[in-house]
């Protein structure tokens, strides 16, 4: 009779429905952010953090994983089990540049695209004691004295580094380079007079009360009205950066759906609205269907542009 028992409940169990993602998310939920606390990504992070976290119905924790112009913390996140639990907050950089200049753990196809978050044209910007209150007071001063003057970045093959780079090809000078973890790093060298330009998502401009020289935009930006573009200055480079979701390729579609929605539900929600808005960073959703191309276009288009700068693989 107990052998008869123990196998009807065996039976039973192995009849019944697995719960492995009936209940996703049961735990917290992690968003690996490959740059310091306190950069463009970190910012966008934590800026959606409580609202995501509440419309998943589990908190989100930020996990800062820096280095390597963010590909250690996108190999971190490349990794990671397939299951939901953790996800990756990222601008382009890791994703649609770095597999195009060296060789990676991981690669584009690596994840699968949640949602586009935010989008805007870079800012070339500088401490507001800057002397380069233009495009042409750097660009004659970097003629003067070429190499001189020196531009932080979030790493080589980043955005913040293509955008330096093109600016540098269309005027015909002469920049130095200078690397760094993340914008954080990269802005507190500008206030510290290690570093003179950065060129980065127009947040920090607020953030860290900066000065924006000009936008790498095709035309003035709503929120920078009084600031001119590249453009303007006669130099055709228009850079944008956007930052997005990602999860593991592999990620079950009903679980990538919950995080979809979550997504959309904390872009809606009036005090992350507020908070974008004050940072300068204007929300542009795309659902999973509309950013998987968007994705695919840009990684094409970056890596001609990574090839070009002579950063590609060797």
């Amino acid at each position: 009779m107990k052998r008869l028992l123990a196998l009807a409940l065996l039976v039973g169990s192995a009849a019944a429905p697995l719960p492995a993602y009936a209940t996703y998310p049961d735990r917290p939920v992690t968003a690996i952010v490959s740059f310091p606390a306190g950069g463009a990504t970190d910012l966008v992070a934590r800026g959606l953090q409580e609202a995501f976290g509440r419309a998943l119905g589990q908190q989100l924790v930020v996990k800062n994983v820096n280095g390597a112009s963010g590909t250690i913390g996108a190999a971190e996140a490349a990794a990671a089990p397939p299951d939901g639990y953790t996800i990756f907050i990222t601008p382009s950089g890791p994703t649609v540049a770095q597999p195009h200049r060296m060789k990676l753990t991981y690669d584009i196809d690596s994840f699968d695209p949640v949602c586009k978050l935010v989008e805007q044209p870079l800012v070339l910007m500088a401490p507001k004691t800057t002397k380069y209150r233009t495009v042409a007071d750097l660009v004659a001063a970097a003629k003067a004295e070429p190499g001189k003057i020196t531009y932080g970045t979030s790493g080589p093959g980043s955005i913040t580094h293509l955008a330096a780079l093109a600016l540098e090809k269309a005027a015909n000078i002469k920049l130095k380079h200078v690397p760094f973890k993340g914008s954080a790093d990269a802005v507190q060298a500008m206030m510290s007079n290690t570093t003179e330009l950065y060129s980065d998502q127009a947040n920090l401009v607020p953030q860290y009360d900066l000065y924006p020289i000009a936008v790498y935009a095709e035309k003035r930006i709503e929120t920078f009205k009084d600031t001119p573009t590249v453009r303007e200055a006669g130099f055709d480079v228009v850079v944008t950066n956007y930052n997005g979701i990602f999860v593991p390729r592999g990620t079950p579609a009903d679980v990538k759906a919950k995080l979809g929605q979550a997504c959309k539900a904390a872009l809606d929600d009036a005090k992350v609205k507020e908070i974008f808005e004050r940072q300068k960073y204007p929300i542009a959703y795309m659902d999973a269907a509309a950013f998987k191309p968007f994705v695919d276009a840009d990684y094409k288009r970056v890596g001609e542009l990574v090839k070009a700068a002579g950063l590609g693989k060797k």
